[in-house]
């Protein structure tokens, strides 16, 4: 634990030294991402658009995710209890919840991650798929880099986030394969009759 809290200390050290007016904006805007309030917004317009478009299992499957998400950080906090870091330069207010894992890092994985996993399963064309998954990951990645950079995380409390919130969305990817809703763009082939 000593070679841990000796490395997170050390990027913490790190990101004091490498702020920057345009870095700190970029990464204000990356910490939005993994607020409540813009989860649970986004999560909610996801799962309107998914039960419009007829994709109601898909919308189940990324609720349940998320909750399961939440459900994670929010009890590990509970039990491990470790404190935030406590440095003079951090950029905005520290949190009042325990340091790990990073509820940021872990909810943004499982939303952005596991929502573009399942819409990239119902695409066709494979340019459009991948900008769909680097999306979808660079979201999560820029909200957990933010919350060292802003001095109210550890680095190893976001790392287990990212580890978290990947393991929900995959969970999301394979129930989706498993019991969602298949391509709506597949054109289907006619079947040939019986041979008599």
């Amino acid at each position: 634990m000593e070679h841990l809290q000796a490395a997170d200390e050390g990027i913490l050290y790190w990101c004091e030294n490498h702020h920057s007016s345009v870095g700190n904006a970029v990464m204000e805007l990356g910490t939005l991402l993994g607020e409540r309030a813009v989860v649970i917004g986004v999560l909610g317009a996801v799962l309107f658009l998914f039960w419009l478009a007829g994709q109601r299992r898909a919308a189940l499957i990324l609720l349940l995710a998320s909750l399961l998400g939440i459900g994670i950080s929010e009890s590990t906090k509970r039990l491990i209890q470790r404190e935030r870091p406590d440095v003079a330069w951090k950029l905005i207010e520290r949190p009042h919840s325990p340091s790990f894992p990073s509820g940021h890092a872990l909810n943004t994985t499982t939303l952005y991650g596991g929502l573009a996993l399942l819409v990239a399963r119902r695409l066709r064309r494979r340019l459009v798929c991948t900008l769909v998954l680097l999306v979808g990951f660079a979201l999560p990645l820029l909200s957990g880099i933010s919350r060292p950079y802003l001095g109210v995380h550890y680095p190893s409390d976001v790392l287990a986030g990212w580890t978290a919130g990947l393991a929900c969305a995959l969970l999301a990817l394979w129930a989706d394969q498993r019991w969602g809703e298949q391509r709506t763009d597949r054109v289907s082939r006619p079947v040939d009759p019986p041979a008599s």
